[in-house]
């Protein structure tokens, strides 16, 4: 633990010792990276607040509830005293009931999640506190629950959420018990604010196990909650002279072979096939249907709107010059119109092809992004907005109202196409010869 946190620790009496728990104690035992600290112990908010103080530190308080301090120095760290939380019965909810504080560590722990986040840091000491056999569950790879694993993910349905996103994150496997919970529990999701599902599955996205935790979703069952139309694909079969699986194997596998910048992309890029083929009995609009419904599942998880604007974007042109045949002209006027998402749509692309057939042509695939370069190195403007003339050039030759706006148009397909240079002089002489030929 860092010096700072020593020094916060030092303030804190010797019978109630302050703790490192979570995340960032299973992070360090893993040798992966911490990034945030959580801390608890058996004292009150007030005292915490009270110690941080005393060791130079600035405190926010957070919630008087669950009894929260946000303590800042030259990091933050997120204070709460050990706690026993009651939740309705079997409701599934996030947020419990009825808070109890407690001096009892053991406690605290069985209020946690899975093993593996129930283990504790003794700041001043070092040593590492497991009451549950958290230790033991990392070294075997395993997702547990803390306790009866019914009663544990009954209480709050989003662990579900965070049991495949561990999965992705850690590559660890849920326990056999933990496992069968989940599956049994599933529906729980529903009560879940659409937000607070959104938020873990763009966590579990992140993973690098991410296909196995999206295998792991389906299997439980929590798919079909969370995103019922990725079920709507389940088992629909593909062309096999071009595709190796059927779709939902298909955009899991894309999904795998994506940035983690356009996995969302990935995960609904097919997502309107299987409703397709049951209501046109093929595939082709599929990408249209799946832009449509792309935007149904982003604004029902309360995704911004410029992220559902660019994503679904993605998704309506990812089959852009499949066949890597289109004619130049117009694949430039497309690169033009798109050129804030061409790397995001050549990744996707690529993706696509690699879950494709094994063979996938992937200098293919680059066109759009290769064309995008040779462009900019030409002078090539993207918008109308970048041309070297502006409105005040053009009016000057005797244009205005809506002819002002035709015209630059009509220069910048002049440049888009590469007829003529992005250069002042140049345009002004195409202005010149308009104007005397008018």
């Amino acid at each position: 633990m860092n010096e700072e946190l020593k020094a916060l620790a030092a303030q804190f009496p010797p019978d109630k010792p302050l703790y490192a728990v979570g995340g960032c104690v299973r992070d360090e035992l893993l040798g992966r990276e911490v990034y945030d600290i959580d801390l608890t112990s058996a004292c009150l908010q007030e005292q915490a607040e009270s110690f941080a103080l005393k060791a130079g530190m600035r405190v926010s308080l957070g919630s008087k509830r669950l009894g929260t301090v946000i303590i800042k120095g030259k990091s933050s760290y997120e204070y709460t005293p050990f706690r026993v939380d009651s939740y309705p019965a079997g409701s599934g909810v996030h947020k419990p009931a009825q808070v109890r504080f407690t001096q009892d560590i053991q406690e605290d722990a069985r209020r946690r999640d899975f093993t593996v986040n129930a283990l504790y840091r003794n700041v001043s000491t070092g040593e590492t506190v497991d009451l549950l056999g958290g230790v033991e569950d990392l070294k075997n790879r395993l997702l547990r629950a803390v306790d009866d694993p019914m009663r544990v993910l009954g209480e709050d349905g989003l662990r579900i959420m965070r049991l495949y996103r561990f999965v992705s994150t850690l590559g660890f496997d849920a326990e056999e018990e933990t496992e069968r919970a989940a599956c049994a529990k599933s529906p729980l999701l529903n009560d879940i604010a659409p937000e607070r599902i959104r938020v873990e599955l763009d966590k579990l996205l992140e993973g690098e196990h991410v296909g196995k935790a999206l295998r792991g979703l389906v299997k439980c069952g929590a798919m079909q909650v969370i995103l019922p139309e990725f079920c709507e694909n389940t088992g629909v079969k593909q062309n096999p002279a071009y595709h190796r699986y059927d779709v939902d194997e298909h955009i899991i596998k894309t999904v795998e072979f994506a940035p983690a910048r356009v996995r969302l992309a990935a995960l609904l890029h097919d997502i309107g096939k299987g409703r397709c083929v049951k209501e046109d009995g093929n595939m082709y609009r599929h990408a249209e249907v799946g832009a449509q419904m792309a935007e149904e599942i982003m604004t029902r998880l309360r995704y911004p709107k410029a992220e559902i604007k660019r994503t679904v974007r993605l998704v309506a042109l990812h089959m852009t010059d499949m066949r890597g045949d289109m004619r130049e002209c117009k694949l430039r006027r497309f690169i033009a119109d798109n050129a804030d998402i061409v790397d995001d749509l050549t990744d996707l692309i690529i993706a696509d092809a690699k879950a494709t057939c094994d063979n996938a042509d992937i200098d293919k695939c680059l066109r759009i992004k290769r064309l995008r370069d040779k462009m900019a190195q030409e002078g090539v403007p993207f918008s109308v907005g970048e041309l070297a003339v502006n409105g005040r050039d053009v009016a000057e030759f005797g244009y205005s109202g809506e002819q002002v706006g035709r015209v630059l148009k009509e220069l910048f397909a002049l440049t888009l196409t590469g007829e003529k240079k992005n250069d002042r002089k140049a345009l002004l002489a195409v202005l010149e010869k308009r104007n005397n030929h008018d």
